[in-house]
């Protein structure tokens, strides 16, 4: 495979919303799906995008943003394309990618069977990917058969939600894992439902906190790192509980009683990263985002700013809150509005990383993250429509009740 999955998308000019957990991508009315070349079937031309029945199973944003995507082809009138990906393992209960063909399949139309899979039903010929372009002017799709096959109350948000909307989500997610007496890692919470280190503390906090006004074990216990199997440092801090292993039984017995959980959550094979390099490092191993975390660290920064950059740096996984940018050279922390580095405002709460335009921009307040959404200004929008309305996790009450140690220490072992 000469280059990842998410950087073919970005050089056909279709990148992905989210390089972690997006299952396709759109721009204005193009829309390319990532599938499976297992559910590829090479007489009929068709292959699955979509199980019906996994929407009451679990969810998870690349889910979300799944379904509203094939909202939008159902109705027709847009251009619509696969990209056919082949799996290491098709039977892993985490798929990374092995290959994938580099020309889009266009697609004809949208079908369901009455197993309840949602299938693309191709054309006869595939696009390289130099003619993409050209020919996604003139493509359309035609409209699906009735209505759409999802029930509107499928469509959870979670690829679009803040933080404070997707905590019912996780709060019942995690009951089903008490249910099982079962434990999850921090990635699989982060993954599932798209939370960068910043905000998986204030879900995490926020949870507990409302355990702990309730009266019930503190639910959060249930989310360890990947290898110890332990909570981290951070929760006993904010909770002051020393036995999270005493605590995760705790919870066992109180929900063992609780009926079904009426909001699913991620499972592991529908939270697959989208490429092969984001796989899990083994322990003593050097993660990419470590690698990155140094290249960022060698562009040349006032002198009293380093700590503040890499905490910022860490704190959103090394990639852009509005682009999914990851090229630690293109990248700048910079400094919310309302927070001056002159007066120690330098914890990883009082800034975002942001690519070097779109902090510029911000700077400039041609760019605003209202509501936890980027807007841009009426005089660079015809520049950067395709980012407008992005999803932005901006916590800034969280720095009034934390520190970059205790974020770190939180989400370390993800």
């Amino acid at each position: 495979m000469a280059k990842s999955i998410s950087r073919f998308f970005a050089d056909i000019g279709m990148p992905l919303h989210n390089d972690r957990w997006s299952w396709g991508a759109e721009r204005g009315n193009v829309i390319i799906l990532r599938a499976w070349a297992d559910e590829y079937d090479l007489k009929t031309r068709r292959v699955g995008v979509l199980h019906i029945q996994t929407l009451v199973e679990s969810a998870s944003a690349g889910r979300d943003e799944r379904v509203r995507q094939l909202k939008k082809i159902w109705q027709g009138g847009i251009a619509a394309y696969t990209i056919v990906a082949t799996a290491v393992d098709p039977v892993a209960s985490q798929r990374s990618i092995a290959s994938y063909r580099d020309d889009p399949f266009p697609i004809a139309s949208i079908e369901v069977d009455d197993d309840g899979t949602l299938f693309a039903q191709c054309a006869s010929k595939w696009v390289s990917a130099r003619d993409f372009p050209t020919h996604a002017e003139s493509h359309l799709t035609d409209a699906g058969n009735g209505d759409f096959p999802i029930d509107g109350s499928q469509e959870t948000g979670l690829s679009s939600s803040n933080t404070q909307a997707k905590l019912p989500y996780i709060r019942t997610w995690l009951i089903d894992v008490a249910r099982r007496r079962s434990a999850v890692k921090y990635a699989e919470l982060m993954n599932g439902f798209d939370l960068w280190y910043g905000t998986l503390f204030t879900a995490l906090k926020s949870l507990g906190e409302e355990c702990v006004a309730a009266g019930e074990p503190v639910i959060t216990s249930l989310v360890v790192q990947k290898d110890t199997g332990r909570c981290s440092d951070g929760f006993r801090k904010v909770f002051g509980i020393e036995n999270d292993a005493a605590e995760r039984e705790r919870c066992y017995d109180y929900w063992s009683g609780a009926e079904l959980a009426s909001v699913p959550g991620p499972q592991p094979q529908n939270v697959a990263a989208a490429d092969a390099e984001t796989t899990d490092p083994e322990p003593g191993q050097q993660t990419e985002l470590d690698k990155r975390v140094a290249r960022f660290m060698t562009v040349e920064v006032r002198q009293q700013q380093p700590a503040f950059r890499k905490a910022v740096f860490e704190a959103y996984d090394g990639r852009c809150a509005v682009s999914g940018c990851d090229v630690p050279e293109a990248l700048e922390a910079a400094h919310l509005a309302g927070r001056n580095w002159r007066e120690g405002h330098n914890e990883a709460t009082d800034g975002i990383l942001l690519r070097r335009d779109l902090h510029t921009l911000y700077d400039r307040g041609l760019l605003d993250f209202d509501d936890g959404i980027a807007r841009f200004s009426p005089r660079v929008l015809h520049h950067y429509a395709s980012l407008d309305g992005a999803s932005v996790d901006v916590s800034i009450e969280s720095a009034l009740s934390v520190t970059s140690d205790e974020l770190g220490q939180l989400a370390t072992g993800g």
